[in-house]
């Protein structure tokens, strides 16, 4: 009996022995190694390295937090491969505390921004900033606002093409109400584009940010008012081509005055060829009128310099994709026009979003489908990197002003299907298009430039997609101000020329402003990024339908 009881004795004590033991070796041990970390830490924010080195002796191996530190101390040796093999697989650890993760997360921004990944670097700092909200206290509003600050310096830095691929990258909602808010911030009715972004974002991290950007556009003078420097005369000048492109300068002038009556400014507007020069008075207007066909300027031309600051050149070639502005003694030349390489640019997006990669192209041996096809050729090349010898393309060249009863039509499709294709490229006239659309097959997309559009409805077209800009597409009701300028003018082509003149006023504004930054404009003509030295326009797509016009994107 007595050596039972003390049997029963000694397992008992050996029983809570090894409890006891293993409580010692467990929670100490994980609370030392978070304890260990933190101090760690804190002789990395005094450059102490040797003394972190000695915090992280004193964490198991085996612990997380052993790698978080080892992977700070990596950074902090700008030894960055090693740091990211370190820091990125701790994403998925579960048992770090909250201030373990957001220092994770810090320092996967820093090794990013070492890296100028602005992408990667901002998804870490949103990370900082849901961790930190998670837990939000008295304590914590500082860390957040500290964070959102970096998070803004960050996006405000980057230009609307960076802005905009990282927002393809990205579906999360939260990522793409950050980027939005830089776009909108950019945009030069800032006002009105916060407002936007307040309603498509009412709960977003960013609203109390977007709150303040609001307050500091309603604090200035009459912020939503577009005004010149000064009261001198808008110079407009041209190197005209042929006879249709007085016309176009008309229809230009006609935009540009629109805008600067709705605005209340008062500059007149000179307008002259490079044939005749400009004319000391400002309300006469001089053409050429004995231009004999189409002629391209030589590039030693030289348009003289005119009087004013606000010096505007249209350009009526294709030499160009962007627009631009030039020092000219000490002042700037604004030099403004519309460009087949641009619609081609848009109508390459369309078939890298839809990951289309070959193409039947249609086209005559006309001049301007000649140029369609060059242009578009270009812009698949570059968007795709592809040398000019590539074989996505299958050209299939039609005779000009082709008969609806060309016998030829009947064997347009089997031409198309010789070689594989996703999309079909109408590069002709209009009159052209109306003819060959009914022998091409509907499930197959077809696209074509802005020269298609020339009516409202056009079933002969159906289910054809163009390229166009916005004051032409019936979604834009912004643009309703401008109808009433515009209301002489009889074709689409004309009325392009009217809406890039009437974005001409707060583009020329933009140029003449100090600052570095980019600035959006939503304009008549396209969207706009306007920065210092370079202007660049992206278009819109729109599509026929049996009940008019239907804007894609």
């Amino acid at each position: 009996m007595t050596n039972n009881l003390i049997n029963i004795i000694l397992a008992t004590c050996l029983l809570f022995s090894s409890l006891n033991l293993a409580a010692e070796q467990i929670s100490p041990s994980s609370s030392r190694g978070e304890t260990q970390f933190l101090a760690g830490e804190a002789c990395l924010k005094q450059a102490n390295t040797a003394c972190a080195m000695a915090a992280l002796a004193k964490i198991p191996s085996s612990s997380p937090y052993a790698k978080l530190l080892q992977g700070e101390i990596a950074y902090t040796n700008q030894a960055l491969d090693q740091a990211l093999q370190l820091l990125l697989p701790l994403q998925a650890e579960t048992q770090f505390t909250t201030a373990a993760k957001i220092s994770l997360h810090q320092y996967l921004a820093k090794a990013f921004t070492k890296l100028q990944d602005a992408e990667q670097t901002l998804v870490h700092l949103l990370q900082v900033d849901l961790t930190l909200s998670a837990t939000a206290n008295n304590s914590q509003k500082d860390a957040i606002s500290a964070n959102q600050t970096q998070i803004w310096d960050l996006l405000s830095k980057l230009d609307q093409t960076e802005l905009l691929a990282m927002r393809g990258n990205n579906s999360d909602d939260n990522f793409q109400g950050w980027v939005d808010l830089a776009l909108a911030a950019k945009n030069q009715d800032l006002s009105n584009s916060l407002k936007s972004w307040q309603i498509n974002y009412p709960d977003h991290a960013a609203t109390a940010l977007a709150n303040n950007l609001q307050q500091s556009s309603a604090n200035q003078n009459a912020p939503q008012a577009l005004k010149l420097p000064s009261a001198e005369a808008i110079a407009i000048s041209y190197v005209p081509t042929s006879d249709a492109d007085n016309p176009k300068a008309e229809a230009f002038k006609a935009g540009l005055t629109t805008a600067l009556a709705l605005h209340g400014l008062n500059n007149a507007i000179q307008i002259y060829t490079i044939d005749n020069g400009a004319n000391n008075d400002q309300d006469k207007d001089n053409h050429v009128t004995d231009n004999q066909g189409q002629s391209l300027p030589d590039d030693n031309t030289k348009i003289p310099e005119a009087d004013t600051p606000y010096a505007i050149s249209l350009d009526f070639t294709n030499g160009t994709a962007n627009a631009a502005t030039s020092q000219t003694n000490n002042h700037q030349t604004l030099t403004l026009g519309l460009h087949l390489e641009e619609e081609a640019e848009q109508i390459v997006k369309f078939a890298v979003k839809n990951a289309i990669s070959h193409v039947a192209i249609l086209t005559t041996e006309s001049f301007t489908s000649a140029q369609m096809l060059k242009c578009f050729s270009t812009a698949w090349q570059k968007a795709f990197n592809l040398s000019a010898e590539h074989n996505n393309f299958n050209i299939i060249t039609l005779p000009q002003n082709i008969a609806a009863n060309d016998p030829g039509l009947l064997d347009i499709q089997t031409k198309i299907n010789a070689k594989a294709h996703d999309m079909v490229i109408l590069a002709l006239p209009a009159a052209d298009a109306r003819i060959i659309k009914p022998y091409l097959n509907a499930g197959t997309p077809t696209l074509a430039f802005s020269n298609i559009h020339e009516t409202a409805t056009d079933p002969a077209l159906n289910t054809v997609r163009f390229v166009e800009i916005p004051f032409l597409l019936p979604s834009n009701t912004q643009f309703t101000a401008y109808q009433s300028g515009a209301a002489s003018l009889p074709t689409n082509d004309l009325l392009r020329w009217y809406a890039l003149g009437a974005d001409a006023l707060p583009i020329l504004i933009a140029t003449q402003q100090a600052s570095e930054k980019e600035v959006l404009l939503n304009g008549l003509s396209g969207k706009f990024s306007i920065k210092r030295n370079s202007i660049t326009r992206q278009l819109s797509m729109a599509r026929f339908s049996y009940e008019g016009i239907n804007q894609e994107q």
